[in-house]
């Protein structure tokens, strides 16, 4: 004897398949924010990157122009001081630098202001009077006080080196290029040492000022940040931490070696723009699966309810 399917039974039968097709897109949904999660931290990293090569492009176009300026005053027929100061005044107006100098091999610059300067023992002088082209720590500008690089590269004539050309940039200048635009805006970037001090601070209006390095912050007390990327920075590994500020709240921080010095570029986003930027992609998702779970619903009601009538008409056929 051929047993029929009651209601309830085929009711229930709906609301097992319903149960698991929503569960099988809750889990979907899951994975989906977990990967969505993971390309929004990686396009974070990303914008590090990208900020991190505008800084070294920079550096290296004003290195590679004091060069061939340098190479130019060697090789002048007339390259004595005042010679070379309305050189220097007509480059520092082309190239934008804040300032330019000459200084001897034994030390001494003068400034605009015709103060004599001893910057001997500075690494960046000692740097180029050996050859190198390089750019200086943060240092403050003697003239105003201000926060400025300076870029240093050598004059030399075969194996002489007849001094050292001098080209300084304010740091807000560097900091100008740190525009990451990502996030609605939220997210920031600053360049600091492997020691944490800053080199080009942020003007974001989220960012913390007032600091000179960035593991003192007044709420961390602990060095939880210190802790967690100091290792890295000494390897020069970047990555990515998860920070928990008390008036910012979470915060993920990226951090990015410069061939620069010993420089690091951070780029920090709080969380709740992160997880804004996942649910936006994933909001339609549960609300589609609802529908889809509904529908299937709402179909099998129809046709356990619409059974026995079907029941006849396969039974007692009308022909």
């Amino acid at each position: 004897m051929k047993k029929n399917f009651s209601f309830v039974q085929c009711a229930a039968v709906i609301l097992t398949c319903t149960a698991l097709i929503s569960t099988g897109i809750a889990l979907y949904l899951n994975q989906l924010t977990g990967a969505l999660s993971k390309e929004t931290l990686l396009a974070l990293k990303e914008f590090a990157a990208q900020d991190a090569k505008h800084i070294e492009m920079q550096v290296a176009e004003d290195l590679d122009l004091l060069s061939s300026i340098a190479i130019a005053i060697a090789h002048s027929s007339d390259n004595t001081e005042d010679s070379m100061y309305p050189l220097l005044k007509a480059e520092r107006n082309h190239n934008h630098f804040k300032n330019m100098e000459f200084a001897t091999i034994g030390g001494t610059a003068q400034l605009d202001n015709g103060q004599f300067l001893d910057i001997s023992q500075e690494p960046h002088f000692q740097r180029a009077l050996q050859g190198t082209p390089n750019i200086s720590k943060r240092v403050p500008d003697l003239l105003d006080g201000e926060n400025i690089l300076v870029e240093a590269a050598p004059i030399l004539r075969g194996d002489n080196t007849l001094g050292v050309l001098l080209a300084t940039r304010s740091t807000a200048d560097f900091g100008k290029m740190l525009s990451m635009q990502s996030f609605d805006g939220a997210g920031y970037s600053l360049l600091v040492d492997s020691n944490g001090d800053k080199v080009v601070e942020s003007f974001h209006k989220n960012a913390v000022s007032g600091l000179y390095n960035i593991f003192d912050m007044p709420d961390d007390p602990d060095h939880q940040l210190r802790h967690q990327v100091l290792q890295d920075f000494k390897h020069r590994k970047s990555g990515i931490v998860k920070y928990k500020s008390a008036k910012q709240g979470t915060l993920y921080i990226s951090y990015q070696p410069l061939h620069v010095n010993d420089w690091y570029l951070i780029a920090v986003v709080p969380e709740k723009h992160i997880v804004k930027v996942t649910q936006a992609l994933v909001t339609m998702l549960p609300i589609l699966g609802l529908f889809i779970a509904l529908a299937a619903f709402l179909l099998g009601a129809y046709m356990c309810y619409a059974w026995p009538a079907l029941r006849r008409n396969w039974d007692s056929p009308d022909f």
